[in-house]
């Protein structure tokens, strides 16, 4: 969306950005501004990433950090624009469950071929429990917990989740839904 390198967010980036997220206008000039201040050429690359997750994740940030940014570098150009930076934001505080889940099949989607695998799963909750200080010896491992995925989510199963599926099964289980934003959100919460 846009030429990123100039100092002001244009009018049409700024409106694609009200329609496309929950913020307003004045937030969005001022997560410009500030993006704009820590990248002045328009993107920021992995490494100044990892350093703004830092805040939320301290030094256990550098696995997840990789696969948020994967999943927010939506043109897989190597760098986040601004654009790609506010919806990756719009995505962590999205309380649309749609949009959630959209985003979550994202970052589950390790490969990008547009269906989540088992091992898929499992890396991104290893990474998950990883980052979560609250975990206990009672919890579900990655494996427990991918295997509840695929016995809810898999319908034709192929050992394979579409979007469709993953959308689709917690649309309708708002029950399973909230037990996996809670694993999830764990991680996010601190």
């Amino acid at each position: 969306m846009g030429n990123q390198m100039r100092k002001k967010l244009s009018k049409e980036d700024c409106k694609f950005l009200e329609e496309h997220t929950d913020f307003k206008k004045p937030h969005i000039m001022d997560f410009y501004k500030d993006f704009m201040k820590m990248n002045p050429d328009g993107n920021m690359n992995l490494d100044d990433f990892k350093d703004f997750l830092y805040g939320f994740y301290k030094d256990k940030s550098t696995n997840l950090a990789e696969h948020y940014f994967r999943a927010a570098d939506k043109n897989k150009s190597g760098t986040i624009n601004f654009t790609e930076f506010l919806m990756f934001l719009n995505h962590e505080c999205t309380s649309n469950p749609e949009e959630r889940l959209n985003w979550m099949f994202d970052l589950f989607d390790i490969d990008g071929n547009g269906t989540i695998e088992r091992p898929e799963m499992i890396n991104i909750y290893k990474i998950a429990l990883d980052v979560n200080e609250k975990k206990s010896a009672g919890d579900p491992t990655p494996d427990e917990i991918a295997e509840k995925m695929f016995e809810c989510c898999d319908k034709n199963k192929d050992d394979k989740l579409t979007k469709e599926e993953f959308i689709t099964t917690f649309m309708e289980d708002p029950v399973l839904f909230a037990i996996f934003c809670r694993n999830t959100d764990e991680t996010e919460d601190k």
